[in-house]
């Protein structure tokens, strides 16, 4: 996905993603989009609901890792836990 999100030019690295396991067995990953023309702060993956947008760069993850509800910068993108990073692209790609 990181190597994905940097062809789409949102990345200036292709860096591995920030993991945290918040507790209960759960596994949660953040990936920053630091580019000026990035269609977000950052993206996060969640292994129980899959990868949505952050509203923040500096605290993408939210403490405990509860899932914010839509609006004020978040998004969920595409069905499934493990999506083809085309298809996150693709959701994340501004009028698209």
């Amino acid at each position: 996905m990181a190597a994905a999100l940097h062809r789409a030019g949102w990345t200036t690295v292709v860096a591995a993603p920030d993991v945290q396991f918040p507790g209960d067995d759960r596994v949660v990953a953040a990936l920053v989009l630091d580019a000026d023309r990035a269609p977000a702060p950052a993206v996060v993956w969640d292994e129980r609901y899959g990868w949505r947008t952050a509203a923040s760069r500096r605290h993408p993850i939210t403490k405990g890792a509860v899932p914010p509800s839509d609006g004020e910068g978040v998004r969920y993108l595409v069905g499934g836990i493990a999506p083809l990073p085309g298809d996150v692209v693709a959701a994340l790609t501004p009028d698209a």
